[in-house]
C-alpha cells in the first residue's frame, strides 16, 4: 500500500514538522511504501542536525513545484489546496499533516488547530467572525468543509483535547487524540545528567506572536542570581532586536541571553543545565517544546490556558507576569531532584515510541474499516 504524507514545509523546523517526520518514519518502519510530499527539496542532514532524528532511508520525497510565488495568503492557501488534491491521485491513502483543513479527498488529517475555529469563523452562516483577508478569501473552502465533507469517512487526529474540543464545536466530528512526540534522541540524552543551575530556558521561534517580550519583564521581578536563556530559530530579526533593546533598558544584559539558531546539541546542553522552563504563549494548542524540556528534567512554568494544562501540573501555571516571577522564585528555591524526575516521568508519556504505537493502532483500525 502506498501512503502519501503531505508536509509542505519540511524546510522549516518545528513541532508540526516533526509530527510529519514521525508519521512517515513509523509507516516506513512498518513496511509501508511511504512518500513525503513537500514544497521544497528535503535536506535529510538538516533534519538530522535539528531534530536528532533522520528520515527512514526507504521514504521517497517528492518536491512539488510552486505555481504562484509570493502573491499573498489567499493565493498561497488555494495553491496548497490544489497541490494536495493533485497529490491524492498518487497514493492509496493520503495523510495531511500540514493544512489543518479537512478536504473531501484527504483520508487522514492531523490537526494542530482547526482552520475552522472560533477566532476566525462563526459556527453558522455567513461563517465570518473575522474580516481579515484570509478569512474572507477562504469562504469557499469553509462552505466546502462545512457542507460537503463526509467526516464519517475520515480519520481526524487532534494534537490535544483542547484542539479536539474546537474541532467538535465546528464540524460536529469527534476526533482521535494523538499527542505529538519528542525525539528519541532526547530520551537517550535525558539519562546523562548534568549539574543544574539557577537557569530558566525558553525555546521558541523569534517572531512577534510568541510573547517573548514578557521575559525581560518577568526576569526583572526575579532574584538577581537567576539567569534566563532564550533559544530559537531566527524568523524575525526585528523581534530579536526589540528584545535586546528591552534587556538593555532594564539592565539585564548579564542575566538574559539570546541564542538564535542554536545547534541541536547545544540547545540540549542548555536545557540539561536549567532547573526551570518558561513558556510564554497563551492558548498554546499543545506545546511540544514544553514536553521536550520536561523530558530533559526542567520543571515547566506555563500560562493557565490551552492544551498544556493537560500535562503540566496545576502548581506550575501562571496568569500574570507577577505570578510567573513569583512561581520562578519559589520553584528555584524549592527545586529538588525528585521534582525533576517527576517532570521526566510525565514527559515519557509523549515519547516517540508511544506516538508510533498509538498512530499505528489508529491507522490500522481506519484501514480495516475503509477497506
Amino acid at each position: 500500500m502506498k501512503i502519501g504524507v503531505f508536509a509542505q514545509t519540511l524546510d522549516v523546523f518545528g513541532g508540526g514538522e516533526f509530527v510529519a517526520i514521525a508519521i512517515a518514519n513509523t509507516l516506513a518502519k512498518n513496511n509501508y511504501q511511504t512518500v513525503l510530499f513537500t514544497n521544497k527539496k528535503v535536506n535529510p542532514k538538516a533534519i538530522q542536525d535539528f531534530f536528532g532524528e533522520s528520515l527512514h532511508p526507504s521514504i521517497q520525497t517528492v518536491k512539488q513545484p510552486t505555481l504562484v510565488h509570493s502573491r499573498g495568503q489567499v493565493a498561497d492557501f488555494y495553491q496548497t489546496i490544489f497541490q494536495s488534491y493533485a497529490l491524492k491521485s498518487k497514493c492509496e491513502v493520503f495523510i495531511d499533516t500540514f493544512t489543518n483543513c479537512v478536504f473531501p479527498w484527504t483520508d487522514i488529517c492531523y490537526i494542530h488547530f482547526p482552520f475552522l475555529n472560533q477566532y476566525s469563523y462563526s459556527a453558522k452562516f455567513p461563517y465570518l467572525s473575522s474580516h481579515r483577508l484570509l478569512q474572507v478569501g477562504a469562504l469557499p473552502q469553509v462552505l466546502l468543509e462545512k457542507n460537503l465533507v463526509q467526516y464519517n469517512e475520515k480519520l481526524i487526529l487532534a494534537n490535544s483535547r483542547y484542539t479536539a474540543k474546537e474541532i467538535k464545536k465546528y464540524s460536529g466530528k469527534k476526533s482521535q487524540i494523538l499527542y505529538p512526540p519528542f525525539t528519541p534522541t532526547i530520551s537517550k540524552l535525558s539519562k546523562q545528567e548534568r549539574k543544574r543551575e539557577s537557569l530558566i530556558v525558553t525555546t521558541s521561534r523569534f517572531e512577534p506572536n510568541k510573547r517573548l517580550e514578557i521575559i525581560p519583564h518577568i526576569a526583572a521581578q526575579t532574584s538577581p542570581d537567576i539567569k534566563f536563556a532564550i533559544i530559537g530559530r531566527l524568523y524575525s530579526k526585528e523581534t530579536l532586536f526589540a528584545l535586546q533593546k528591552t534587556v538593555k533598558k532594564l539592565n539585564l544584559e548579564d542575566r538574559v541571553k539570546f541564542y538564535p539558531d542554536l545547534p541541536f546539541k547545544e540547545k540540549i546542553d542548555l536545557l540539561k543545565s536549567a532547573k526551570l522552563y518558561l513558556h510564554t504563549m497563551i492558548g498554546e494548542h499543545f506545546g511540544i517544546s514544553i514536553v521536550e524540556a520536561m523530558a530533559l528534567g526542567c520543571i515547566p512554568i506555563v500560562h493557565n490556558s490551552g492544551g498544556m494544562r493537560e500535562f503540566v501540573p496545576k502548581q506550575y501555571w501562571y496568569e500574570t507576569l507577577q505570578e510567573a516571577a513569583c512561581s520562578i522564585n519559589n520553584q528555584i528555591h524549592d527545586w529538588s531532584s525528585e521534582k525533576m524526575e517527576e517532570s521526566k516521568e510525565i514527559a515519557e508519556y509523549f515519547s516517540y515510541a508511544n506516538f508510533s504505537k498509538r498512530f499505528m493502532n489508529l491507522f490500522s483500525n481506519y484501514c480495516a474499516v475503509k477497506n
